[in-house]
């Protein structure tokens, strides 16, 4: 008998350099443009944060997937599921774990991290969600889609198929920054990994140029 069976996929290893440090929190209530106020919470735990090219993500919320928003008061209410993520090296995963049993103050909002979960790897999976990429207010879709194929390129990636979603503001105590969602599709294994581990754009610590997996594209 002779067999021969198609050439063996290429296995892939995820690399456990940047990883997500998540945390089960307590909070009653928060608004929904809060980057900026728990970035500055967390800076004051955490001082090395913008040297280290962490990220910090948003409170998650159960729709938040930046295509569509139905919190029209501005304000939203944690459930249990609620999770604190912030992206870091392997090598700061300890020290983050200072902020078990801190309450961060929002000023007149407070989250209380109740519990430190499992440090999270990075996801191979081959469609990627930005829910904010920071942009110019004035940039088409088309425009911004360009911008955003050149800058894919410079990071080594092939572009097969990106979408623009939702345009958004974040406020922080100087200024006004203008975003807007991206979905990323067809990625190979490696630039999956190396396009979260480097993200797009400015303002890691405000939520901004960090992907997330997707299950599919078709969803949106």
């Amino acid at each position: 008998m002779f067999w021969q069976e198609d050439a063996k996929k290429e296995h892939f290893t995820l690399p456990e350099t940047i990883q997500n440090a998540v945390f089960n929190i307590y909070a009653r209530i928060l608004p929904i443009d809060h980057g900026f106020l728990l970035a500055q919470a967390l800076l004051k735990h955490l001082p090395w944060l913008d040297k280290v090219g962490a990220g910090i993500f948003n409170i998650s919320v159960a729709d938040g997937n930046g295509w569509m928003q139905n919190h029209e008061d501005g304000f939203y209410y944690p459930s249990k599921r609620s999770k604190l993520t912030i992206r870091v090296p392997k090598n700061k995963l300890n020290k983050v774990q200072q902020l078990l049993g801190k309450t961060l103050d929002l000023g007149e909002y407070q989250i209380d991290v109740i519990k430190s979960l499992k440090p999270k790897l990075l996801s191979d999976m081959p469609v990627l969600f930005a829910k904010s990429i920071a942009c110019d207010k004035e940039m088409s879709e088309e425009d911004f889609l360009q911008v955003t194929f050149e800058d894919l390129k410079m990071l080594g990636i092939s572009v097969k198929k990106i979408m623009a979603g939702l345009e958004n503001n974040i406020k922080t105590d100087t200024s006004t920054i203008h975003t807007r969602s991206l979905m990323v599709a067809d990625l190979k294994k490696d630039e999956s990994v190396l396009l979260q581990e480097k993200g797009l754009g400015d303002y890691r610590l405000l939520g901004c140029g960090l992907f997330i997996p997707h299950k599919d594209i078709t969803n949106i």
